[in-house]
């Protein structure tokens, strides 16, 4: 139990009010002299002892009101509380006012203090509760039912006197609340005779008061005050946080769907265009997040100067942007979508760095045409602009219906990926490559096919996307590599098949050491030699980027596993990429090898691919040659190394056991 401080013992020896000290159980522990100096005993008195429980003996009582502010205060609601109660003391009738307030015992536990000050009606208080009044941290002043300053501490007068200059207080002279910010909330609580509190703003200073109100038994109020200032502009700073993005300072995706909600339930149409920046990811891999946030600050401060003022401009993610205009008209939102492409496409060379062009990606949905919520119209316009990702023929998309039954046809897709994978119609082909001048077959690549039940051929890109997006291209690779692997480790055994066996990567997958454990593993689980299996990355995985990355390449290389670089030339991979990891293989994107005969400068980049090559000490390959004209071409630049429907289509594993292997 705590112990009293000294100063509080100092108040109960002293003080000639009746006064109590409890702890936080509502016991007892002290009660002053004036207890004692009482000529009479009544109800309380007699049980009035140390240690005894005062909340048992208000409760006996039924003196509830009192019991509930006890209470609250024990429990840390409310610091203090008072009101006038009228009541018998010895023989005489009296008003009394009951005062509580929260009391930090040496033992570091909440307590109450208790002080029953009594006098005759309308006596004024005395020394003592003076003395406390001026002492505490609040302003206070007390009227009567006439609205007459009763009292007022000195706190009390210097900030009324701010709130309203002509607010004077004298003793000869009793000012007035009624042309102050307070009365119209004081006028209330006088009225409704119910303890009140709210927090006022007082323009003519600028600042907010807090005030609490407390009713009084013969009319009147006693009412507590102090600036929250501060604590006001703690919550305008979180609320700006909340509601703007702390980089660019515009509206966020909370403070977006605030804003759609409002017009919603105003039933005020109005287009919402989802927006993203093609290009920006590269730019925070290859030169940083600090180059990317800068970036981000110019977009922003573009958007800006560009809309009009019927126009919002939120960012709702990393490189999202929102723009939502009251216009709703086809042609006219057509109008403004290309406007923003075509100036961001002029502005942003300046902003941008170089070899990476930046471009906006642009989704249009409307209320209430297209969706009745903003759940909806973020979901909508995200779909927009993904289908408008796809298309090439312009950077923006309006909302249709028949993008609803894409989205399922991606989350079915999806579902299926989380099954068990040989329940699936997945299979895999292999693609052989060739050696030009003897005709001979120099590896193979693995491809992933999909021949679907309800939707037919389904594209690698589209399903390998989606299992990279739902993070289930893991356990796709790893079941390719279990099937693959059983298999050329017979042909290995059978056969003595050597040939390097080439295996796609995933950019995401890249980084997973877990995979790469996991393909050791199964290296030596079948008995492949290392060197034979051939690890593609695509150009746009940007080695050089991520630590996870140079970790895992360095691991397969410990191991002797061959690194090839697919679609090479279609990315922006940096010659040092080449040059740090030892590149096997570069593997030429069969984009250039559909210009040859075509575009003169697309057989000069060529030229410049085989020079480099030879530089790196490094084999290449040309992918999707279709024709003898491509093959002589590329021959007569020193490039023999070959894979396209000119030597093979893609082929089953079964296959081409039968034509390559049994054969001979």
């Amino acid at each position: 139990m705590g112990t009293v401080h000294p100063f509080t013992k100092t108040i109960l020896s002293t003080s000639e009010d009746l006064i109590i000290v409890l702890d936080d159980t509502g016991k007892i522990l002290n009660k002053n002299n004036a207890w004692k100096k009482m000529k009479q005993t009544n109800e309380y008195t007699l049980l009035m002892t140390e240690n005894s429980s005062f909340i048992d003996l208000l409760e006996s009582t039924h003196n509830y009101e009192q019991l509930d502010s006890i209470q609250k205060v024990l429990r840390g609601e409310i610091d203090e509380f008072q009101q006038e109660f009228t009541g018998s003391v010895e023989e005489n009738h009296y008003c009394y006012l009951f005062r509580i307030y929260k009391l930090r015992l040496s033992s570091n536990r909440i307590g109450a203090i208790i002080i029953y000050s009594v006098y005759k009606k309308h006596a004024v208080a005395n020394s003592e509760v003076t003395s406390i009044l001026e002492s505490m941290t609040d302003a206070f002043f007390s009227v009567d039912k006439h609205w007459n300053v009763t009292y007022i501490n000195e706190y009390g007068k210097t900030l009324l006197s701010n709130v309203h200059p002509s607010f004077n207080y004298s003793n000869s002279e009793s000012p007035s609340l009624i042309e102050t910010e307070f009365y119209p909330f004081l006028q209330q609580v006088m009225l409704e005779k119910k303890t009140q509190q709210q927090e006022i703003y007082i323009p003519s200073i600028p600042t907010w008061f807090e005030v609490k109100a407390y009713p009084r038994a013969e009319g009147g109020l006693s009412v507590f005050f102090h600036h929250i200032a501060e604590r006001k502009n703690i919550e305008k700073d979180l609320r700006s946080f909340a509601y703007y993005d702390f980089l660019t300072n515009l509206p966020n995706r909370r403070m977006t769907y605030d804003i759609l909600q409002n017009k919603i339930k105003n039933d005020d149409p109005f287009s919402f265009f989802y927006i993203e920046l093609n290009g920006f990811k590269l730019i925070n891999d290859m030169y940083g997040h600090a180059r990317g946030d800068a970036l981000l600050v110019d977009i922003a401060n573009f958007f800006n100067q560009i809309i009009q003022v019927d126009k919002v401009v939120a960012r709702v993610g990393g490189d999202e942007f929102a723009i939502f205009t009251d216009e709703v008209n086809k042609e006219q939102l057509s109008i403004i979508a290309n406007k923003l492409i075509q100036e961001f496409q002029q502005t942003s060379e300046s902003m941008s760095v170089p070899s990476i062009p930046l471009s906006l990606c642009i989704g249009i949905s409307r209320y209430p045409e297209d969706a009745p919520d903003t759940d909806l119209l973020f979901r909508y316009a995200n779909l927009a602009m993904y289908a408008s990702k796809k298309r090439n023929d312009k950077n923006f998309s309006f909302f249709e219906r028949s993008m609803i039954v894409e989205l399922e046809r991606n989350v079915n897709i999806e579902n299926e990926l989380h099954g068990d994978l040989k329940e699936t119609s997945i299979h895999f082909v292999v693609q052989p490559q060739f050696n030009s001048i003897t005709n001979a077959v120099i590896g193979i690549e693995v491809l992933t096919r999909w021949i679907h039940p309800k939707y037919g051929y389904i594209t690698p890109p589209e399903f390998i996307e989606i299992a990279d997006n739902s993070g289930r291209i893991e356990e796709l690779t790893k079941y390719l590599i279990s099937e693959v692997f059983s298999k050329v480790a017979r042909w290995i055994r059978d056969y003595g098949f050597d040939k390097p066996v080439a295996i796609n990567i995933t950019p995401k997958l890249l980084g997973n050491r877990k995979f790469f454990n996991d393909l050791i593993h199964f290296i030596q689980y079948y008995r492949i030699p290392p060197q034979m299996i051939d690890i593609e990355i695509t150009e746009n995985a940007n080695l050089n980027t991520d630590q996870s990355i140079l970790d895992n390449i360095a691991f397969c290389r410990k191991h002797g596993i061959r690194l090839s670089l697919d679609d090479f030339g279609t990315g922006y991979s940096k010659l040092a990429d080449l040059v740090d990891f030892q590149i096997d293989k570069l593997k030429i994107d069969k984009y250039f090898v559909d210009k040859i005969g075509k575009e003169t400068n697309a057989e000069l980049i060529l030229h410049t691919f085989m020079n480099l090559a030879k530089g790196l000490k490094c084999d290449v390959l040309a992918e999707g040659v279709e024709t003898k004209e491509q093959v002589d071409y590329l021959n007569s630049l020193g490039l023999t190394y070959f894979q396209g429907y000119y030597f093979s289509k893609p082929i089953s594993l079964d296959e081409f056991e039968q034509s390559y292997l049994q054969s001979n």
